[in-house]
């Protein structure tokens, strides 16, 4: 398979939703690319904006802080995702962030 088709097949996937690059690969990877492949098209993906697994991860964190969901959880379900540490500490911050905002405005 050529380096474009892989790339066509994850923008494919992109234009669809959005995609933590876990699962992206995951799913490069389901339709028989090589790792190598992968590796690549996940690396341009980054670099090219198509893909932010901080991004994804402050939004994620945020709709399920909404619905009440404690840390810990909002914590394992990015795990879950194939978020690293870093990003899920940096939405976790960005929710607590909001959360003193929140505090500030309704004093």
């Amino acid at each position: 398979m050529t380096a474009k088709s892989v790339k066509a097949a994850a923008l494919s996937l992109l234009s669809r939703q959005a995609y933590t690059s876990a699962r992206l690969s995951g799913k490069l990877s389901q339709k028989g690319y090589t790792q190598q492949e992968i590796e690549e098209t996940i690396e341009w993906c980054n670099g090219e904006r198509y893909l932010d697994d901080g991004a994804w991860a402050r939004r994620a964190a945020s709709r399920k802080a909404e619905k009440g969901w404690e840390r810990r959880k909002i914590a394992a379900y990015l795990r879950y995702y194939g978020i690293g540490r870093d990003d899920i500490d940096a939405a976790l911050d960005a929710l607590e962030e909001l959360e003193d905002t929140e505090e500030e405005i309704d004093e």
